[in-house]
């Protein structure tokens, strides 16, 4: 697992005060962090280089988190962000920020403790997620080579295959032309 210092956090929040309190929280654990004051902004930000994970206010003006989290989880492809949001709002925006694709959420006013615990929390999950996605790449990747290292020799074999059947070397005996027959169809299931 990557250590914290390799972890780049983007913090989302209208108040500077939100901002200093958490930046100063999450660079005290040696986390990288990245502000944003509004949802806008925070796309930007994500568009130029994706953090690890984002903390997120749900009320701000020009986009507020959920709004913020609904356009991530519709651009984000392959890259799966784990998002937190901070909430000072009841239970009917917490609802509201799940059902858009948020992870989890932390109520105002933050207790550090609890703060760093989701933190660490989503972290993991992004780096079990990140390495799921390369076994995945890797894998493809070796299914591939194996496909392409097989398909040359199945394609010389067929290519002589057809022409013994064809009897350019000559007429085979009838046991003899069944078995190329037989194993000419086989190799061509193989390449198929």
């Amino acid at each position: 697992m990557d250590m914290p210092g390799c972890d780049r956090i983007l913090v989302v929040d209208d108040a500077v005060e939100n901002l200093e309190f958490i930046e100063a929280v999450l660079e005290s654990e040696a986390y990288q962090v990245d502000l944003a004051n509004n949802g806008q902004a925070a796309l930007e930000k994500i568009a130029q280089e994706p953090p690890k994970l984002i903390l997120s206010d749900v009320m701000m003006p020009v986009m507020n988190g959920v709004e913020l989290t609904r356009q991530i989880r519709q651009q984000q492809g392959d890259n799966y962000i784990p998002i937190l949001l901070i909430t000072a709002q009841q239970q009917s925006d917490v609802v509201e920020a799940l059902d858009a694709g948020a992870d989890d959420f932390i109520r105002k006013p933050v207790e550090i403790d609890e703060l760093l615990a989701r933190v660490r929390s989503m972290l993991r999950l992004k780096h079990s997620i990140d390495n799921q996605v390369e076994m995945a790449r890797q894998r493809e990747d070796f299914v591939s080579r194996l496909t392409h290292d097989l398909r040359t020799p199945l394609v010389a074999a067929e290519r002589m295959l057809e022409l013994l059947k064809q009897e350019s070397f000559g007429t085979l005996p009838e046991k003899a032309d069944e078995a190329v027959r037989l194993l000419w169809t086989n190799n061509n299931h193989v390449l198929q």
